[in-house]
């Protein structure tokens, strides 16, 4: 019989792992509803017309599609479905795929707008943290299936959301303990502005699909691609005489439109994130903000603000991204209806942590107290016990098997469980209990009721 193993790109993830994803988790949702952001959910499953031309060449190629469970034959006409079993006597052929997993959650929040969109009031905040899959080529820190943490708020314009999702980027990554990481932001105005100063003849997506492999590519690899596209060097030059990167500050911005020759459509670009400094005016923010004309983040449904995240000397892409998208909803039939949104990668951030050994201390521990015990009357008195320490909203389990007690302390010691009570017939007799602080090793005789205060002093 094979090994058994995952599917490339796929994981499994044990306790203590999930330990360590649940706090990365929790200290994201406790962010997003800080600001206000309401918990959804979407199918796994969505209908490939749904997903379909809405990531750019780049993403259609990537997502998954279903396979039909009704064969071929069953959709075309008697004649070639005779054909087919003719040619392929043993095949089972499936038929049209009219599935796909998600991509992203973005895309299936908009769908989610517009079907539910006489119920949700706006503007609406939501949050989803939830799998997503794409047929990428698995490496470090990218996967084909893995966590988003993604916050929105649509039906507003206004830059007041932009501004709280900076903050929710400076408190997420101050709580995970990476103060480091650096904030990109741009506009999708300063690229349109970039392509009217260039004069390109070929379409903005694909100059902004280009642009974004930058740090992949590297500025010859990227005039390489889009001289084949047409555009002259010395016009290349130009363009990365202007691009660059800098602290986002209302100097650096005036640079910028200086850089432009103020130009009209940049200028809308730098009036938006003026408005975004202004809301942010007075709050301190611990990890850097940076204006970065290069980034594109290569998605087609981005009108207005871009963010993107790093954390620097990581060996790992960006951990996050986002941006403003002015008629994402459209395409399912809800015209102009702007939203703003962010998406977290907890396997990124998780993988960064992990490398640095960047985790809380106890993070490690099991929080579950061990009832041990010595026979059957024992162990039923254990399981009295356990429901009362329960009741008190403590982690508690019986030891299941009779098996010595050196054997259960093992078994604590094997699972990280710092502490295990022990019950035998003294205990029974005075209901005093013997606690035992594995880590320390501690140890001190108590009622039930002072249990809960001994272990979490």
């Amino acid at each position: 019989m094979a090994k058994p193993s995952n599917p490339q790109g796929t994981r499994d993830f044990g306790p203590q792992v999930m330990r360590k994803r649940e706090f990365i988790l929790d200290t994201i949702r406790t962010v997003f509803k800080k600001y206000g952001f309401e918990p959804i959910e979407t199918p796994a499953l969505e209908l490939l017309d749904t997903l379909e031309g809405k990531y750019g060449e780049e993403g259609n190629k990537l997502l998954y599609k279903i396979r039909s469970n009704r064969e071929i034959v069953n959709e075309v006409s008697e004649e070639k479905a005779l054909e087919l079993k003719s040619l392929f006597p043993e095949r089972w052929i499936p038929g049209n795929s009219k599935l796909g997993l998600r991509y992203d959650l973005t895309i299936p929040f908009a769908r989610f707008v517009v079907q539910h969109r006489n119920n949700i009031t706006f503007p609406f905040r939501r949050s989803q943290v939830q799998q997503v899959w794409r047929g990428d080529r698995p490496a470090k820190g990218r996967f084909r299936e893995f966590t988003q943490c993604d916050a929105d708020c649509i039906g507003s314009t206004s830059l007041l959301n932009e501004a709280d999702l900076v903050q929710i980027y400076n408190e997420a990554f101050t709580n995970l303990g990476l103060p480091n990481a650096v904030l990109k932001v741009n506009h999708r105005k300063f690229l349109e502005a970039l392509v009217d100063e260039l004069d390109l003849d070929f379409p903005v997506s694909r100059f902004t699909s280009t642009l974004d492999k930058l740090d992949k590519i590297g500025e010859e690899g990227v005039m390489k691609e889009l001289v084949s596209y047409g555009l002259d060097e010395a016009k290349c030059k130009q363009m990365f005489s202007i691009i660059g990167n800098a602290e986002l500050n209302k100097a650096n911005l005036e640079t910028f439109a200086t850089a432009f020759n103020n130009n009209d459509i940049a200028q809308k670009a730098i009036d938006d994130l003026s408005m975004l400094l202004s809301f942010l005016e007075g709050y301190h923010l611990n990890i850097r903000v940076e204006l970065d004309l290069s980034l594109a983040r290569g998605l087609d449904y981005y009108t207005g603000c871009i963010f993107e995240a790093i954390v620097p000397e990581s060996g790992i892409g960006s951990v996050s991204g986002g941006g403003r998208y002015d008629d994402l909803t459209g395409v399912f039939g809800l015209k102009d209806v702007s939203g703003v949104g962010i998406s977290f990668g907890v396997d990124r951030i998780y993988e960064i942590l992990e490398a640095q050994n960047g985790w809380l201390e106890n993070l490690n521990d099991n929080a579950s107290v061990l009832l041990c015990h010595f026979d059957v009357a024992t162990q039923m008195y254990a399981t009295k016990v356990a429901r009362t320490l329960r009741d008190k909203g403590l982690s508690a389990m019986v030891y299941p098997d009779q098996k010595r007690i050196n054997k259960q302390f093992d078994f604590a010691n094997k699972i990280g469980v710092k502490f295990v009570v022990v019950v035998g017939e003294d205990e029974m007799k005075t209901g005093k209990l013997t606690v035992k602080n594995l880590e320390k090793g501690e140890q001190m005789s108590c009622e039930v009721s002072a249990i809960e205060q001994y272990i979490t002093e």
